[in-house]
């Protein structure tokens, strides 16, 4: 009797181990696409999409009252997006006016906005650096 116990409950952990395997792969699997081709092409709602090649809008960001979750716009220079943050991490310090940023989330096209859950931002004038010929002269520039 106690053998069974315990093979039943291998069975139950195995399968909720599965169970948390497989529902993880499925979330972390994203297509990737730029803000263009989302405004061209019809996707599938509820399609899990990594979306890349926006910058935020300048004067665009509407925070909530706990300053947490903001509504802003994303622009590539065509076309233009609405999002809304849902997820639950703190925000950059780079996600500001006209940061780049890669959103992953879900398109919703019935009100035309992008649903973002993980937000990563970078501020373009933060990591511009010298030209290349610029470091390799001071590389090669006695140092005395």
């Amino acid at each position: 009797m106690r053998r069974h116990k315990f093979t039943l409950g291998s069975l139950v952990v195995a399968a909720g181990l599965i169970y948390l395997f497989a529902a993880g792969v499925q979330q972390s699997t994203a297509t990737h696409m730029t803000l263009q081709a989302l405004m061209d092409g019809a996707i599938d709602e509820g399609r899990r999409i990594q979306l890349g090649g926006g910058t935020v809008v300048p004067g665009s960001i509407e925070w909530d009252r706990y300053r947490s979750r903001p509504e802003f716009a994303i622009t590539d220079g065509q076309h233009t997006l609405r999002v809304r943050y849902i997820g639950h991490a703190v925000l950059p310090d780079t996600f500001k006016d006209e940061a780049q940023v890669v959103l992953e989330g879900e398109y919703q096209p019935a009100d035309q906005t992008f649903a973002a859950d993980v937000i990563f931002a970078k501020c373009p004038s933060k990591y511009e650096g010298q030209s290349y010929e610029g470091h390799v002269q001071a590389m090669n520039s006695p140092s005395g």
